[in-house]
C-alpha cells in the first residue's frame, strides 16, 4: 500500500494511524499531479471527494493523467465525489450544526459558469474562540467526469451512488462513486 498526500498533517494522520493497525505502507509527500510511478499499482483511489480542489480543469486532468501512468495495464481506479445534481437541487447556501461543545456555520457559493463551490467554514470552540477556513472545489457530473477519464487514458466500467457500491446512481444520489480501468 502507498499513501500520497501534499498536506502534511494528513500524511501525520495516516502514519499514526497505519501504525497502530500495524499496516505496512509506503507515505509519499507528493503532488498527486505528478504520482512518482509507472505502470506500479493494481489499484488507486481517490475518495471523500479529494478531488477538485485545483485552480483550473487542465490541472484536474493532470490528476487523472498520472494515476492511468500509475497503474498497471488492467489496473483499477475508483473515485468518489459529491453528487453535483443532487448538491445543486438541494443547495443551501448557509447552514448550522452542532457537534459536542463545537458550532460549526458553513456558508457556500455555486458559480453556476465554473461549476466551482466555495465552503466558508467558521468553528465556534467550547472557549468561544472562532475558527475560519475555507475550500473551493470544482464540481463535476458524471458527463465531465467519463470524458476527463477517457481523456486521460482510463474506461468507465462501474458508476455507484454510494461508496459501498450498494446503490445505483441517479441524479438523488448522495454520492457520485466511479469504477474506471486502465
Amino acid at each position: 500500500m502507498t499513501g500520497i498526500d501534499l498536506s502534511k498533517k494528513a500524511l501525520t494522520i495516516l502514519t499514526e494511524s497505519i501504525k497502530n493497525k500495524k499496516i505496512k505502507a509506503r507515505i509519499i509527500r507528493g503532488d498527486m499531479r505528478k504520482i512518482p510511478f509507472e505502470n506500479e499499482f493494481d489499484a488507486v483511489i481517490n475518495m471523500f471527494t479529494a478531488f477538485g480542489y485545483l485552480e483550473t480543469d487542465n490541472e484536474n486532468l493532470k490528476v487523472l493523467r498520472a494515476v492511468a501512468k500509475s497503474l498497471k495495464p488492467g489496473g483499477k481506479f475508483l473515485i468518489d465525489i459529491v453528487n453535483r445534481d443532487r448538491l445543486l437541487v438541494n443547495f443551501q447556501p448557509k447552514s448550522w450544526q452542532k457537534s459536542g461543545r463545537l458550532l460549526l456555520l458553513e456558508e457556500r457559493i455555486y458559480n453556476t459558469k465554473t461549476h466551482r463551490n466555495t465552503v466558508k467554514i467558521q468553528i465556534l470552540d467550547e472557549k468561544g474562540r472562532w475558527h475560519k477556513t475555507a475550500h473551493i472545489v470544482r464540481m463535476y457530473s458524471l458527463k465531465e467526469m467519463k470524458e476527463n477519464l477517457n481523456r486521460a487514458g482510463l474506461k468507465v466500467v462501474k458508476v455507484y451512488g454510494d461508496t459501498i457500491g450498494n446503490q445505483k446512481f441517479t441524479r438523488n444520489s448522495r454520492r457520485l462513486v466511479i469504477l474506471a480501468t486502465k
